[in-house]
């Protein structure tokens, strides 16, 4: 049981014995303090009790104290104005955690509070025709790491993929690329995609300058949709499947994977069933030509779903496109599409209309997990003026950076490999360590810091560690050797503060899926790092005695397999050298 779940027990139990008053040990919340000298966890259930019982907080505090008596998980108690009451986790409670990391080993961490629940992650969501660009990426990158905390809590998690491969974007590309010879084709992936991005630029300003090419460029949408040219359709197909090589290797690059990945074309014939299903329950209503949601009765938006021309808008198609994945893969207990905040009300709506279509299978199974913007903090890295940034340019570039970093720093021999999975670490925990949930002001230079806040710093901790248990021999994983003089050692304010750190991870792990937030595990990460480094500055680890010696190894060792598993929960493989 971990030593939360053990202190919420104690409490409820205590409850009962000293004020006869039952509550769910689950429902007492408890939090770590700011300050260690005022104790290690803390607990606010007496001034939730106060106004029930009618009594004065500080009093209900003493007789829960009371209640708990002498107990080997809590070293010391005491009431803090105006109620709260500050536990002390007897310190060998803290050394125990070490058995539990090296049992668990790459488990550590990981829980069944989501057993049993099937749950759907659509996430990335590039266009083909499209530069996969910034936003993709912190898409990509919070979309694996949601994922990866979902499953760590036991949740079968299906990985899907939507993509637009219709519209006016592509149309627009294939009014140009029909004018391209085959025999200029190029060879490279990178190069076809270069091509089509010139295509689409041309086609997009020919778009907006010249009303006879605006036409015909519309005419070219609708073959595209109806699929009855076949010049059209080949190089639709050619360009997509140019763009989807491309992207696969931008895939692979980040370490991800998809179950499925649909299209937008996938969808046109069933979302117009649907529909004709939502406009005959009076859902959907015509309106000047096109078909419409009124949203204004439900506090939403009013939104067009099918347009003057017949052809269904991105709201239209979001209707086959959610029946597809509510049965593609049997029921599905929860749907999370990782999409970017202005699209708000886009889901707001389309989860309305499908909630009122079939309530049994959408209602309050669907969730936006609308993450913030992401930008660059400064222009440097925008080597094409006026246009998006690529994802690819960002990695690229990293990797370069890194490599002349590793050089610089005369560094052991890292292999090419390891500095690709530096370099695409530091980009990854840079788009993490902040909340989705805020504007990521993205900075090359301070992404690959080996010091400070940043997956190279973590990378280098890691690395450390594991260096410390090579030159001792190996790992230290079995502390049942030396489990008796454990209370002898580890006493040290630095040791303890890092094996309190390594008992918290789990409820870390807890509260980064709860709350769909990578961030939560990068700040734990760091201060891991930080405290380890503390430590290690402070106390000889191989040179010490061997009481101490055996211990500290242990510390060691837990340190770094919960560092191997954090940063896994971000995306991100570690190195053994660095």
């Amino acid at each position: 049981m971990e030593i939360k779940e053990n202190l919420q027990k104690t409490i409820s139990d205590s409850l009962k014995k000293s004020l006869g008053h039952k509550i769910e040990p689950s429902d007492i919340h408890l939090e770590h303090t700011q300050d260690e000298t005022m104790g290690d966890i803390a607990t606010n259930v007496a001034l939730v009790l106060s106004r029930k019982l009618k009594k004065d907080p500080k009093k209900i505090a003493k007789e829960i104290i009371g209640g708990i008596g002498k107990n080997d998980l809590i070293s010391s108690s005491q009431v803090a104005d105006p109620g709260f009451i500050n536990f002390k986790i007897a310190p060998d409670v803290y050394k125990n955690v070490l058995s539990v990391v090296f049992t668990k080993g790459d488990k550590y961490g990981e829980n069944s509070n989501l057993k049993g629940k099937k749950i759907m992650v659509e996430f990335a969501q590039p266009n083909p025709f499209k530069a996969f660009h910034i936003g993709h990426l912190r898409n990509i990158i919070l979309g694996e790491s949601i994922v990866r905390l979902l499953e760590a809590e036991s949740a079968e998690v299906i990985r899907t993929n939507y993509q637009g491969d219709v519209g006016m974007h592509i149309a627009k590309c294939l009014w140009a690329f029909r004018k391209v010879d085959s025999k200029d084709y190029p060879k490279t992936n990178d190069e076809k995609v270069a091509l089509l991005g010139k295509c689409y630029s041309e086609g997009a300003r020919k778009f907006e300058e010249n009303k006879k090419i605006e036409n015909e460029i519309k005419e070219v949408n609708k073959k595209i949709y109806s699929g009855e040219d076949k010049e059209i359709n080949k190089l639709w197909e050619l360009g997509k499947k140019w763009s989807l090589d491309k992207f696969q290797e931008i895939y692979d690059r980040v370490d991800t994977t998809f179950e499925r990945q649909y299209m937008e074309s996938e969808v046109m014939k069933s979302c117009l069933k649907h529909i004709d299903e939502a406009l005959k329950k009076g859902i959907l209503k015509k309106s000047e030509g096109a078909v419409v949601f009124e949203g204004e009765k439900y506090g939403l938006d009013t939104r067009v779903f099918l347009n003057s021309e017949g052809l269904p808008t991105y709201e239209g198609k979001e209707l086959g496109l959610a029946y597809k994945e509510f049965t593609d893969f049997g029921k599905i207990d929860l749907c999370i599409h990782n999409v970017a905040v202005e699209q708000i009300s886009f889901f707001k709506v389309t989860f309305k209309v499908e909630e009122l279509l079939n309530p049994e299978l959408f209602k309050d199974k669907q969730y936006h997990n609308a993450y913030e913007f992401v930008g660059l903090k400064s222009g440097k890295m925008s080597s094409r003026k006026g246009e998006v940034v690529l994802g690819n340019d960002i990695l690229n570039s990293a990797q370069k950076r890194i490599e002349k970093i590793v050089k610089a720093r005369k560094n052991p021999i890292i292999s090419n490999k390891d500095i690709e999975i530096i370099a695409v670490g530091a980009i990854k925990y840079s788009f993490l360590r902040i909340s989705p949930f805020k504007y990521l002001a993205f900075d090359l230079e301070s992404s690959l810091s080996f010091e400070g806040d940043s997956g190279p710093y973590i990378q280098y901790t890691y690395a450390r560690a594991k260096s410390i248990l090579r030159e001792a021999g190996g790992k230290a994983t079995d502390i049942s050797g030396y489990s008796l003089f454990l209370r002898e050692v580890l006493n040290s304010q630095e040791e303890l503060t890092l094996l309190k750190q390594i008992s918290k991870f789990p409820e870390e792990v807890e509260s980064a899926t709860s709350k769909y937030s990578p961030h939560i595990i990068a700040e734990y990460l760091f201060n891991l790092a930080q405290k380890f480094n503390i430590f290690y500055k402070k106390h000889k680890v191989l040179k010490a005695d061997k009481k101490d010696r055996d211990a500290r190894l242990a510390l060691v060792s837990a340190t770094a397999q919960v560092i191997k598993n954090g940063l896994y929960l971000l995306g991100i493989k570690t190195v053994e050298k660095m």
